[in-house]
């Protein structure tokens, strides 16, 4: 197998040159922490052990998987080796916790993260809801659950998982049916149900596990609004600190899936012996039966969408970036334009270097959209001035299913490609892009499907605060052309960006009217949900390109072609270029489906969609 190998410079290039990194760092939260200076020595530093300890685990846990044994996980040892060398060494948890001194930020911490998930998209889930489930507990928890359960998660000594999905209540959350039954101490309730699809459910990655679990009070209201949070460990764990006795958490079975086969997905009961118990994360539920806890949830759920969305295009860019090399390496074929000249590499020929070209172009477009999602996502958080964290969570807000659906979607396609270039040996185990096929597919289903995502843009992100958020959102786009419509060099790529704004906008307000006649129009609004999160994504998508272009077009006019970096930057313009003049027109095809609002879908009959 090809080693490992991932674009570093592309990361360097958003922190150093593109996104303002020195306002991130000159926040309050990280100024005393963090300079410009550690970004390429942090960078390069995790990549090495991207490439020397989590890439040599991704093979064996895909071939070895976890298995399931009267009840216990077990995961190849090498996986549990690199995750507690991770959380151990301070690449893991701890610079993604609220609860940490050593809190990065955002933008910083994902950017060499985006290389674990690459070399080991399987081990980086484990992290990522550790962290997640800590981070509910810190924001949400008791002083007192603060202190029993953050330190031991962060430091790798337990893991942590969310536990949302039930048998017969997926994404509808609100028809769950686990239950929660009140004691003596006000702060512990009997947990009894069963939850599905749990990433890390039962694993051996350390002594205990933390779950963060939905369940329904006595008396809870139905639906979602009656839902509470509650932290119930594997083993239970005493005042002091110290593990008592097994919790009542049985894995009754793990899911078998064509990829990620080394991240157990389990089945787990809770309360089979009516001894099961949770501690109450927030208040009980009020005098109407309403708790907050899905509320809370999504705080962990929105992380792990832009997570999800993050993942997919770390799968996608290595396996470009295994396509690129093989293409450097195999010989075949001769060139079109002179085949008397040789057999040469597969990459001199021409729809091998476009489809490479597509590759990149997709893999620097989706990563711009999720870096400036981060980058809101920082102000948002740590930001001094109020006005400005709040346009920016706005901002992010709209952004977080572009960022989870976008890349998902794409990534899928894109690893095809990958697959494409290495030909009949893609197909086959022997090289790495077939796993990463496997792996990758999942997440456009995880933590919701893509419609689910497309519904949560039209039917809340571009209506909320009265549709401001997604006003602002349009602002800033209309507001890059203005700057920069006429931009040397670029004027086709402009125009095609103008016009997807145009198509942007109109979609905006032909769905202002749907709403406004729902009655009459309500059913077009699912029907073409997924097209309008395609539509905004690939606009915002092209505008960061054509933004990154700019920059990089400067820098070649600067640094002459002699410059061991002008190809990198060479690069940038031509993905931005591709980008813009082969990609941005679908926006426009789109809106006019859109916008002719073809009803085929509706008006066939479900019996014609079905063989028996």
């Amino acid at each position: 197998m090809a080693d490992f190998a991932y674009d570093v410079r592309d990361l360097k290039f958003i922190l150093n040159e593109w996104l303002d990194m020195e306002e991130i760092f000159n926040l309050a939260k990280f100024k005393e922490n963090y300079e410009m200076d550690d970004v390429d020595f942090i960078l390069n530093e995790v990549y090495k052990i991207a490439k020397e300890v989590v890439f040599p685990v991704n093979k064996e846990g895909d071939e070895n998987g976890v298995v399931f044994k009267n009840g216990v996980v077990k995961l190849p040892p090498s996986y549990i080796e690199a995750y507690k060398f991770l959380q151990k060494n301070g690449w893991g948890s701890t610079n993604e916790s609220l609860g940490s001194d050593t809190l990065m930020p955002l933008t910083l911490y994902r950017a060499y993260n985006e290389m674990i998930m690459a070399a080991c998209p399987a081990l980086s889930s484990y992290i990522k809801l550790t962290t997640g489930a800590s981070n509910l507990i810190h924001k949400f928890g008791h002083d007192k659950d603060r202190e029993l359960f953050i330190e031991n998660m962060l430091s790798g000594r337990w893991s942590g998982t969310m536990c949302l999905t039930e048998p017969n209540a997926g994404s509808d959350v609100g028809d769950s049916t686990t239950r929660a039954y009140p004691t003596g101490d006000p702060a512990i309730y009997k947990i009894k149900g069963t939850k599905m699809f749990i990433t890390g459910g039962e694993v051996d990655l350390g002594e205990n596990i933390i779950h963060m679990v939905l369940a329904r009070p006595e008396g809870g209201a139905p639906g979602s609004k009656g839902l509470g949070l509650y932290i119930v460990p594997k083993i239970w764990v005493n005042d002091d600190g110290s593990l008592g006795e097994p919790n009542d958490v049985t894995c009754i079975g793990v899911e078998h899936k064509m990829g990620l086969r080394a991240s157990a997905t389990a089945m787990l009961n809770f309360g089979e012996n009516d001894n099961c118990h949770g501690i109450l994360v927030g208040s009980p539920a009020d005098d109407e039966g309403f708790s907050q806890g899905l509320a809370m949830m999504f705080n962990m759920m929105n992380e792990s969408r832009i997570g999800t969305g993050h993942n997919a295009l770390a799968q996608m860019a290595a396996a470009y970036y295994f396509a690129g090399r093989y293409a450097t390496e195999r010989i075949q074929g001769r060139p079109f334009t002179n085949p008397k000249e040789g057999r040469v590499p597969i990459i001199k020929h021409e729809d091998v270097k476009r489809m490479l070209l597509e590759m990149k172009a997709q893999v620097e477009a989706v990563r711009a959209m999720i870096f400036r999602g981060f980058y809101y996502l920082d102000i948002a958080e740590h930001g001094s001035e109020q006005e400005k964290s709040a346009r920016c969570q706005g901002l992010a807000d709209v952004l977080t299913p572009m960022i989870k659906t976008y890349a998902s979607e794409t990534a899928w396609p894109m690893i095809g490609q990958a697959v494409q270039v290495y030909g009949g040996v893609g197909y086959t185990e022997e090289y790495p892009v077939s796993q990463y096929a496997r792996d990758v597919k999942i997440l456009s289903i995880w933590e919701g499907t893509s419609f689910i995502h497309a519904m949560d843009l039209v039917g809340r992100k571009m209506r909320m605060q009265k549709g401001q958020a997604f006003e602002n959102w349009m602002q800033d786009r209309q507001e890059f052309l203005e700057k920069n419509k006429d931009a040397v060099g670029f004027v086709a790529e402009f125009t095609n960006l103008e016009k997807a704004y145009r198509n942007v906008a109109q979609i905006r307000d032909i769905y202002a009217s749907y709403y406004a006649n729902k009655a009459e129009k309500g059913h077009l609004i699912p029907l073409y949900a997924t097209q309008v999160l395609t539509c905004c994504a690939q606009l915002f998508s092209g505008e960061a390109l054509l933004d990154q272009a700019l920059v990089a077009a400067a820098k070649m006019d600067e640094l002459g072609t002699a410059h061991h970096d002008y190809n990198y930057y060479a690069g940038k313009v031509a993905a931005a270029r591709y980008f813009a003049n082969n990609i941005l027109p679908n926006v426009v095809m789109l809106a006019e489906s859109i916008m002719n609002a073809d009803q085929s879908a509706i008006e066939c009959p479900e019996e014609a969609l079905v063989v028996s």
